[in-house]
């Protein structure tokens, strides 16, 4: 699905820009909005599989396969950025080797209380992660006659947990995996209702999606206004989930007018399909590029003008790193498991 990984690509341009450039040229804009744009997507792609395999294959394997897969896909790149973050001198990894290791890093940064530099971003990995060993076992083995009733439930119990959670700010209302039910629930009920078969006419999801939209543009001009509308602001994720759930719902459809083509561009498909490197190292490189280039640092440097001139190289960097890891790392383990599938496939036969 080419425009899924244009979606994918316009998410993680939205975090960069969040994490490269100052709040002051975000102009209130939500930029950190693509990473639960991630999390719904997630939700989506992990239900679309899992449920089509529950159609043929034994649970077993399915589960098998499926975190057999994860891991090769996310720990080889994860633990090689972490090994560069941790040359590079970055103390929190350093102080609390486990945490990162079991992919628990959100549970830290709460007990932190900040965000640790070059490696916060990392708290969306430990939360997609914790998903990962959960998640499938709704999916297969909660009934089938349930399993809706049973995501709307979940999704429903989200903006509850983040209430319950408010005393400890919008730090712990982030980091608590189940803070996130929304997200992930709203992916997977999509990739249920896309299953069953079920057609919705597209008026009615245009119509569901712009009053989604509103109520969280509303809910966000409150909340930036230091207006925030009490309880009700619990709200404002959910119905961003919702908004996401319609954009994913009309790129898989594939016809989305002009948006299509736009997503379907195929420098935004290329940047899509490598967008878990580019996460991984995007919020590293400046750190990389500071200790080879400090002089763009030099405080002779008017500050506007240093931000723009350091902007390629940090674009230049995540790239290469992003290459490097796959050259060295990431094909390597996909080498492997595909020789180890063709083996197995030979002793079968």
């Amino acid at each position: 699905m080419p425009q899924l990984d244009g979606l994918r690509a316009l998410a993680m341009l939205g975090v960069i820009y969040h994490h490269w450039l100052p709040q002051s040229w975000r102009f209130h804009f939500p930029t950190e909005a693509g990473l639960f744009l991630f999390f719904v997507l997630s939700g989506f792609l992990m239900a679309q599989g899992l449920l089509r395999e529950r159609e043929v294959l034994p649970k077993a394997m399915i589960l098998k396969r499926f975190h057999a897969k994860r891991f090769r896909r996310i720990y080889p790149a994860y633990y090689a950025a972490l090994l560069l973050a941790l040359a590079l001198g970055v103390s929190e990894l350093w102080e609390y080797p486990l945490w990162w290791l079991t992919n628990a890093q959100n549970f830290l940064i709460l007990d932190l209380g900040y965000w640790p530099p070059s490696v916060s971003h990392f708290w969306t990995l430990a939360v997609e992660q914790q998903y990962y060993l959960v998640w499938p076992l709704v999916l297969l083995f909660v009934p089938r006659r349930f399993l809706m009733a049973v995501l709307v439930l979940l999704c429903l119990c989200s903006p509850l947990v983040r209430f319950s959670s408010d005393a400890g700010g919008w730090l712990s209302m982030d980091l608590i995996p189940w803070g996130l039910l929304d997200d992930f629930a709203l992916g997977s009920l999509l990739a249920l209702l896309m299953h069953q078969g079920m057609v919705f006419p597209r008026r009615w999801l245009d119509l569901l999606g712009s009053a989604a939209l509103l109520g969280y543009a509303y809910l966000y001009i409150s909340w930036e206004m230091h207006g925030a509308v009490p309880l009700w602001c619990h709200l404002q994720q959910t119905l961003l989930a919702v908004v996401f759930m319609m954009v994913i719902s009309r790129a898989a459809a594939g016809r989305w007018g002009i948006f299509s083509r736009i997503l379907e561009h195929r420098h935004l498909v290329k940047l899509g399909q490598v967008s878990y490197g580019i996460y991984l190292f995007h919020n590293i490189a400046p750190l990389v590029v500071g200790k080879l280039f400090w002089f763009l640092w030099d405080e002779r440097i008017p500050g506007n003008l240093a931000i723009v001139l350091r902007l390629p190289f940090f674009m230049v960097i995540t790239w290469v790193l992003v290459w490097l890891c796959h050259r060295y790392v990431e094909r390597p383990m996909m080498d492997r498991a595909g020789r180890i599938k063709s083996a197995g496939a030979s002793q079968r036969s």
